[in-house]
């Protein structure tokens, strides 16, 4: 499994991109930065795409991707979450107010993109892979992705407070070889953190014990350009037993 990632900040400023993965050059989870990144020949390229939440650092070039798909001359995009995920996204974006509708365009028949829903808890195999989405504690409905590839899996958490049921999935998954987890806010900020359904250095070090006795490579991410100064020195202060990476936007990994 290779994962490149597009995106990996908390907020948009020069040169550090919202969140998106690409996974195996065909697939994404969460599509914050894709359009701006990818050229048009990787764009077409693209099959499908998981959302962990309708936020907009977190689906916004989905809207770009669309218009650069609009040819006629392929498949349609495939665009997968929980169905109360996918109807934020129509009725949000998608709602000929703020982008077109591109569910319908050009035809109800051959759209350029397609809306899957998924059941939180429940397998599914796509292009080789096995993915499950597992509910996680943010502001709006979220997941996070359990995806398994061969003899290995790796978790992709989208924003999230303190949760247990990502960690459940984890501690059974196959081969567990990453966990992907936001970072947002430093530790003085916990209270804001806490109401804005996000984490700190500190409470992703009390997250991780939920992990037991596995130790995955750790890769955080989400933190808020703003903060990124005392983000960086109190997790490289943070000893969780756990090998912990701050990820950067253009980093590619191979699992």
């Amino acid at each position: 499994m290779e994962i490149r990632i597009l995106g990996c900040h908390g907020s948009l400023m020069p040169g550090r991109h919202t969140t998106s993965f690409l996974l195996n050059g065909r697939f994404l989870v969460d599509a914050g930065t894709v359009a701006s990144v990818l050229s048009i020949e990787e764009q077409k390229r693209l099959e499908w795409a998981l959302i962990t939440h309708a936020h907009l650092d977190h689906v916004k070039d989905i809207l770009f991707l669309a218009d650069n798909l609009c040819t006629g001359e392929r498949d349609p995009f495939i665009v997968m979450a929980p169905q109360g995920i996918i109807d934020l996204l129509h009725a949000n974006l998608f709602n000929n107010v703020i982008w077109p509708d591109f569910s319908v365009i050009p035809t109800m028949e051959n759209p350029v993109i397609r809306f899957r829903a998924l059941e939180p808890g429940t397998r599914y195999a796509f292009s080789g892979l096995s993915v499950m989405p597992v509910p996680v504690n943010h502001t709006v409905e979220t997941m996070a992705y359990l995806i398994e590839e061969n003899d290995c899996s790796v978790l992709i958490s989208g924003d999230t407070g303190p949760t247990d049921e990502m960690w459940e999935a984890a501690r059974n998954a196959k081969n567990l070889k990453a966990v992907f987890i936001e970072t947002s806010f430093p530790d003085e900020m916990e209270k804001t953190a806490t109401l804005a359904g996000h984490l700190t250095p500190a409470m992703v070090k009390r997250e991780l014990k939920k992990l037991g006795p596995l130790t995955p490579e750790i890769y955080l991410y989400h933190l808020k350009p703003q903060f990124c100064e005392p983000l960086r020195r109190q997790i490289a202060s943070m000893d969780t037993g756990k090998p912990l990476h701050i990820l950067r936007d253009g980093d590619v990994f191979r699992f």
